[in-house]
């Protein structure tokens, strides 16, 4: 009875970080880093288009933006392309690096 008793105590509890639950937390982790990967670089980066008034009178444009004439959507999908690309290619370079 005492022996049931001290082996139940001593038997090993199940952790809650299981194989799934870890993976979870470091998916949403690593979102969190490429959000903040993707906003850092939205302003800076980026830039704006370059403008022209009324009168004649244009201003150049500035980072991406201004150097390749890009609006809005256009340089979007070229962000959201960088991160599919990162996407896929993630797991193939993992496997390799497991090498």
């Amino acid at each position: 009875m005492i022996r049931d008793s001290i082996s139940s105590t001593l038997a090993p509890q199940p952790s809650w970080f299981t194989a799934k639950r870890l993976l979870a937390i470091f998916c949403i982790i690593n979102l969190l880093n490429y959000v903040d990967r993707g906003a850092i670089a939205s302003n800076g980066v980026n830039g704006k288009r370059s403008e022209c008034t009324k009168s004649g009178t244009c201003s150049s444009g500035s980072g991406i933006q201004g150097d390749f004439d890009l609006n809005n959507f256009q340089d979007g999908v070229i962000s959201s392309a960088f991160m599919v690309g990162l996407l896929l290619a993630s797991p193939i370079f993992a496997s390799l690096a497991k090498r």
